[in-house]
């Protein structure tokens, strides 16, 4: 397990290290809440975004999180959380591409500012920022959603950027704050879908799958 952790980390190093030069990075924190009442929503959740891949972190009420790695189209995905006790990471392909909804001509005509950062309407009631990057894989818009819905099976939850922080390339070099931003957790069990059932004699719980 400990060699599969370390692989991915260095795989992900090489193919996307080529575009360090062309795009920025970025932490971005965003205040959620549920689309319906005693619907379910994280206390918060953070996105770090860094030549092509992120990490994104839902946190509870009670400071538990779950993390989702989105490793591009060579690496796929990690989905970290608890089961029964025991901390899993799932992997497997990335999730599918959400298709935009077109916005309008009058809505093109608008701007919005959130978090300091100026955005266009990018789908109904969605506010995208082209300034940051493109959107993660299975968020919509084409674009970084700084205002949008997230919907995963049947629960919704809609996410605002709070704040928005430029990191340097520094941050992700050895020694680095997130020099591991985007390696499994130490200490996890890795497994895929397959894996998964003939540990727990279970599926993968279908409100643990985020993205």
């Amino acid at each position: 397990m400990k060699k599969l952790n370390y692989t991915l980390f260095i795989l992900s190093i090489f193919i996307f290290g080529t575009y360090s030069s062309q795009t920025h990075s970025y932490l971005i924190s965003y205040s959620c809440s549920p689309t319906e009442e005693f619907g379910f929503a994280p206390a918060n959740l953070e996105m770090i975004t860094h030549d092509g891949q992120f990490k994104i972190t839902e946190q509870s009420e009670s400071g538990k999180t779950q993390s989702f790695l989105l490793l591009g189209s060579a690496l796929g995905s990690v989905n970290q959380f608890t089961f029964f006790g025991t901390e899993v990471a799932l992997t497997g392909p990335l999730p599918k591409a959400k298709q935009d909804i077109p916005s309008t001509t009058e809505l093109d005509a608008r701007e919005k500012e959130i978090a300091g950062v100026f955005c266009a309407p990018c789908g109904i009631e969605n506010w995208c920022a082209p300034s940051l990057g493109p959107a993660p894989i299975g968020w919509p818009g084409s674009s970084m959603p700084l205002e949008t819905t997230i919907v995963y099976g049947d629960i919704s939850y809609r996410i605002t950027a709070t704040d928005i922080t430029r990191l340097a390339k520094e941050d992700f070099r050895r020694n680095g704050k997130h020099y591991k931003t985007f390696a499994i957790d130490t200490g996890r069990t890795v497994v895929d879908a397959n894996g998964f059932v003939e540990l727990f004699q279970l599926s993968p719980p279908s409100e643990a799958i985020r993205y």
